[in-house]
């Protein structure tokens, strides 16, 4: 590989030369840190800590977890690539380490977060080398076995949450929002002209940093303006209080009911928050287009293509048609 000039790197992909590749952090004391600053979300930049963390590790061995202890780390293995450390081994070494360490999800996850970590960095991955890197790793799959979804088990959890939680539940199931989404909510963000109440989903407050529109269930709809008509404050929230609230309370109600026990083979739990969102793809399936579903539910491969194929008329005329499906109360 030729030195790079004026912190740039060409490289070689069979015959042909590839753009040139911007070298960020080489140099930077905190190439780690400076790279996470590049996202906004909190989640995001754990995933990237963690799966950079868990790459180093695999030639230093040692206990660092946080930015500045990685750093270190970090600055003498990009010394070493500079220096010509084959870097297309270390990926597939620490391939094979992350497929025995992991799930094949988390494995897959922490090779990705790597392999753009790397590519930032200047020592950049062709379509063909990341094949090769990848081909040993299992299929990225979830390894937790999730009970059943039946419409039975979350009537049972409603029921039994504490209201606010209870009413942010129904909205999840029949709106298809993550839980981040949904506690970022504003009252504004409601529209209730229509006949379902449309939910503007703002750009920023999404994984995907792009904004959609998705409808609520007459239940949903009816449950949160009652919850509004209980409140004596003046939050413009739509539901004032954290996804740690919320999370505590569903896995505190799960564990009441049973529902809370782990998979025994990965300990992870067998009932979260994300299955609202299997529960309202799979089940509106069922009754309506697919691709309205993920759409709905803000699946990026779905999002680029299909609000230039459908009207809203037929979104909210296919969302009326699985309604009955997703609610649980029905």
């Amino acid at each position: 590989m030729t030195p790079a000039t004026n912190n740039f790197r060409e490289f070689e992909t069979g015959n042909e030369f590839e753009p040139k590749v911007p070298i960020r952090f080489i140099g930077s004391a905190t190439p780690v840190s400076d790279f996470l600053q590049l996202y906004d979300n909190r989640k995001t930049r754990e995933n990237y800590r963690l799966a950079i963390s868990a790459y180093l590790r695999c030639f230093n061995p040692g206990s660092f977890k946080r930015p500045h202890e990685i750093d270190p780390h970090a600055v003498t293995y990009l010394r070493e690539l500079m220096g010509g450390r084959n870097y297309h081994h270390d990926l597939r070494m620490a391939g094979n380490i992350f497929s025995r360490s992991y799930a094949p999800m988390t494995a897959n996850l922490y090779l990705k977060a790597t392999c753009v970590w790397l590519e930032d960095s200047g020592f950049p991955l062709s379509r063909r080398e990341r094949s090769r890197i990848f081909v040993s790793l299992p299929p990225a799959r979830a390894a937790t076995q999730e009970i059943e979804l039946k419409r039975r088990v979350f009537q049972e959890m409603y029921f039994e949450l504490p209201d606010h939680i209870g009413v942010l539940l129904l909205t999840l199931t029949g709106s298809g929002m993550r839980l981040g989404e949904a506690t970022k909510l504003l009252k504004t963000d409601l529209d209730e002209t229509q006949s379902r109440t449309a939910v503007n989903i703002r750009a920023e407050t999404t994984k995907t940093k792009t904004a959609r529109t998705t409808y609520l269930t007459q239940e949903a709809a009816d449950a949160l303006d009652d919850y509004f008509a209980s409140r004596k404050d003046n939050d413009p929230r739509v539901f004032p209080f954290s996804p740690l609230t919320a999370q505590y309370h569903f896995r505190k109600t799960a564990d009441i009911l049973g529902y809370g026990n782990p998979d025994p083979a990965t300990k992870c739990r067998q009932l979260h928050w994300h299955m609202t969102r299997k529960w309202f793809i799979s089940r509106f399936s069922l009754a309506a287009s697919k691709d309205i579903a993920e759409l709905l539910a803000g699946h990026e491969g779905y999002l680029a293509a299909s609000y230039q194929r459908y009207t809203r008329k037929q979104i909210l005329k296919q969302f009326k048609k699985a309604e009955r499906e997703i609610s649980i109360l029905r």
